[in-house]
């Protein structure tokens, strides 16, 4: 089983490569005049997994990480 802190990296890494993607495919948007409501989704989409990278770095959701006996008693 892996630690709190190896599962913290990978999903930090999965997130930060999900806003790297929405980057590149708000500008390819851009670059071909795409509707400015899609566009927003798209920036919109970028900044919460921004955050949500943040905020797994940050070790603020180290209690989602934990094993699924963590869980159980909170359903």
């Amino acid at each position: 089983m892996i630690g709190i802190e190896e599962r913290r990296k990978l999903i930090e890494l999965f997130l930060r490569r999900c806003v790297t993607y929405a980057d590149a495919s708000i500008e390819r948007k851009k670059k071909r005049g795409d509707d400015e409501e899609v566009i927003a989704k798209w920036q919109s989409y970028r900044d919460f997994t921004e955050h949500a990278a943040e905020e797994v770095a940050s070790g603020d959701l180290d209690t989602w990480l934990e094993d699924d006996q963590a869980f159980e008693s909170g359903s």
